[in-house]
């Protein structure tokens, strides 16, 4: 444990890493560590997506071992592919997120997001953009026969529809600011408390939220494990961020977790060891009966209160809308703004990238707008971010840099927006919505690598397919460090 400060920064959640180590509870930076090293092939780009039952291959990147796959397929070739393997993933998982019964016949854009596509794909080729990108993809990835370079821009289509269903996923969202409590302090004192990770069912959210005993003597709480979670006119308090989740529950103040889709497999294996009950989404359990669970599971277990000396819960109001974007913060001064977010990534320290970043751009004078775990951090960090002349803007977990996007666009100030920065990602969607903005011409940065480096001209492809919109993506064959991606910002 002598590296414990490399895992996170928070003092809180160090004791909490001890604390595991001397129960041997394994947790997600266990597993990274025996998963040392990593796939270099994958890494680099060059393990081939195509998925045919001729392989697996793998190109060396050295050039003293294989040159081409099976089918002859080159290392230009392979690295578009897995990129474009990687979008389509990220693609499928916004329209998961977009409500049943839509009908995606026709892609509906907001006129903003329309005419930003348009422009952008007028440049470059003119077909318009509708959901048989998805068809078209899958066609590309089915048999090894296209160029690097329509491989990458089929990619780039993608990345705008991922854009256009993260949109349409969002209307049903509030269309003013939301509150939101963020901390350990959240889980403070005594009482029952169910913990919320991925994305609960909003009927089963109601009627917990309904089913609460609201006389107990012993106070009934709803708490996030890392999930931005919509309950009414608020979210649910977020006691940790996603990567630190694990460790919120191995200090047993969670009696019971409610699993929704996209949970950790990890957590629930910590759920099992634990002896903490667990209630998946496809569960036929009565609200009332849940909470029953979940009171006898707290009065089993012990009520010393680990988090009497957490900090004060921080407070913070979510903007949700490109409108509510306009209207608080995001176009009222003449500051540039820099956009940072993303999710825990056990590549990085937990919480130093982000709270790095946005000090030194904000002693830059830059106005600073955050999303996701990212955000998160930067709510913790309290009045050391919020006390600046231009205050922390924090934006909606999933289409929050669009909301921003669109909102300066609209009002001709997009020039004022010096970059994106993805601090870390999770999941594929995540890529695609940052190669989407890239591909409307924004200046973005990923802090983590992607599987791209393996192909010179792959990379060079793809820069001055974004560069003709005026785009730009930079990426690292490392954990990007602070100051190289606060020269960026500052460099616009």
């Amino acid at each position: 444990m002598q590296t414990i400060h490399l895992k996170t920064v928070d003092p809180l959640s160090q004791e909490l890493l001890r604390s595991a180590s001397q129960q041997g509870i394994e947790l997600s930076w266990d597993r990274f560590e025996k998963l040392q090293p990593q796939d270099g092939f994958l890494r680099l780009g060059l393990s081939c997506p195509f998925g045919c039952m001729q392989g697996p291959c793998r190109i060396d990147p050295l050039g003293r071992g294989p040159g081409k796959g099976v089918c002859g397929l080159g290392k230009d070739e392979m690295a578009a592919a897995l990129l474009l393997r990687l979008c389509l993933q990220g693609t499928m998982e916004a329209l998961a997120g977009v409500p049943s019964g839509n009908d995606f016949a026709e892609l509906r854009l907001s006129s903003t997001l329309d005419k930003m596509v348009k422009r952008a794909l007028s440049k470059n080729d003119r077909g318009a953009l509708s959901v048989h990108e998805i068809v078209n993809s899958s066609n590309l990835l089915h048999r090894p026969s296209s160029s690097c370079e329509s491989l990458l821009s089929q990619a780039l289509r993608l990345c705008l529809l991922t854009l256009g269903l993260q949109e349409q996923g969002g209307r049903a969202a509030a269309a003013e600011s939301v509150p939101c409590t963020v901390g350990y302090g959240t889980v403070s004192g005594a009482s029952v408390r169910i913990g919320l990770c991925g994305r609960p069912a909003p009927s089963l959210l109601d009627g917990l939220g309904k089913a609460r005993n609201q006389d107990a003597s012993t106070p009934e709480r709803l708490v996030s494990l890392g999930d931005w979670i919509l309950s009414g006119d608020r979210f649910l308090p977020i006691g940790s961020s996603s990567g630190e989740a694990e460790l919120l529950l191995s200090s047993g103040a969670i009696h019971l977790l409610v699993a929704g889709p996209g949970t950790d497999p990890g957590l629930l294996e910590l759920c099992k060891n634990m002896n903490i009950p667990v209630v998946r989404e496809d569960s036929r359990d009565d609200a009332g009966d849940i909470w029953e669970r979940a009171r006898r599971s707290c009065n089993t277990r012990s009520q010393v209160d680990l988090f009497s000396a957490a900090p004060g819960v921080q407070e913070g109001r979510v903007l949700m809308s490109e409108k509510d974007f306009r209207q608080r913060g995001g176009v009222r001064n003449d500051a540039d703004i820099a956009i940072i977010g993303g999710s825990d990534n056990p590549q990085v320290t937990l919480g130093s990238l982000p709270v790095e970043l946005a000090a030194g751009l904000q002693s830059s004078g830059l106005q600073i707008a955050g999303w996701g775990d990212a955000a998160l951090w930067l709510l913790k960090a309290g009045s050391d971010l919020q006390g600046q002349s231009t205050p922390l803007m924090t934006l909606e977990n999933c289409q929050g840099p669009l909301h921003a996007v669109k909102g300066l666009e609209s009002e001709g100030q997009l020039s004022r927006l010096r970059g994106i920065c993805f601090t870390g990602m999770s999941s594929c969607q995540e890529l695609a919505a940052a190669l989407g903005l890239a591909y409307l011409g924004c200046r973005v940065s990923l802090a983590t690598p992607i599987p791209l480096q393996g192909s010179r001209t792959a990379m060079a492809t793809l820069a001055e397919m974004l560069g003709v919109n005026g785009g730009q993506l930079l990426h690292f064959d490392h954990p990007a460090q602070p100051g190289e991606l606060i020269e960026w910002f500052t460099a616009a």
